[in-house]
């Protein structure tokens, strides 16, 4: 296989993080998730607690405000910043798997890239939080929805594309009817032949 970077955007609990894990391990490829926590933190000397807590959170317009008149770049925007060099970085080590960081946007002028996203049903991603990641939907019904929210509300202040948008991806992919294991079938295929 050519080198080829291939990156998974996905709504939370749909599966996006389990697909990338078992496609890297078919292609015989890197993959990158929340290792990219360790190597942002590297290069903006943010600590990775900080790069956590900040990694999908939007400033609002008065935080900005204040802070630019002050000179004060926003922590968002420092991570943001880092964010690209770091992928950028990756991508240029070879093959890859990127499961979310905005890799799609930040990697768009590369030739060699394709792009996924992944979504789901709320009804199933409730019942896969539940049983994969041990989330407690009961104390926090909203989770879902949070999660989402910010990484929409990210995605969308950082890059000029929409989140989720089927027009900024190679392919698109329902997780609860199509299903993981055939996901990464189908996704192995499209690299695989072109």
């Amino acid at each position: 296989m050519e080198n080829t970077i291939i990156t998974i955007s996905r709504e939370y609990g749909s599966g996006g993080r389990e697909i990338g894990e078992k496609l890297a391990k078919r292609l015989g490829i890197e993959f990158y998730d929340s290792e990219i926590i360790t190597l942002l933190a590297k290069e903006s000397g943010l600590s990775e607690e900080t790069i956590r807590s900040w990694s999908e959170k939007d400033v609002s317009p008065l935080v900005y405000g204040l802070n630019a008149a002050r000179g004060i770049v926003p922590i968002p925007d420092k991570i943001f910043g880092a964010r690209q060099s770091v992928l950028n970085s990756i991508a240029d080590k070879g093959s890859c798997i990127i499961v979310g960081s905005c890799g799609d946007y930040i990697l768009r002028e590369r030739d060699n890239l394709k792009t996924f996203f992944i979504y789901a049903p709320k009804e199933f991603r409730v019942k896969r939080c539940e049983e994969v990641y041990g989330d407690d939907l009961n104390t926090y019904p909203d989770l879902i929805r949070q999660k989402d929210e910010e990484r929409k509300t990210y995605y969308n202040h950082f890059t000029s594309f929409k989140f989720g948008d089927y027009k900024n991806y190679d392919a698109c992919f329902n997780s609860s009817t199509v299903g993981i294991d055939k996901i990464v079938d189908l996704i192995a295929f499209m690299v695989e032949n072109g």
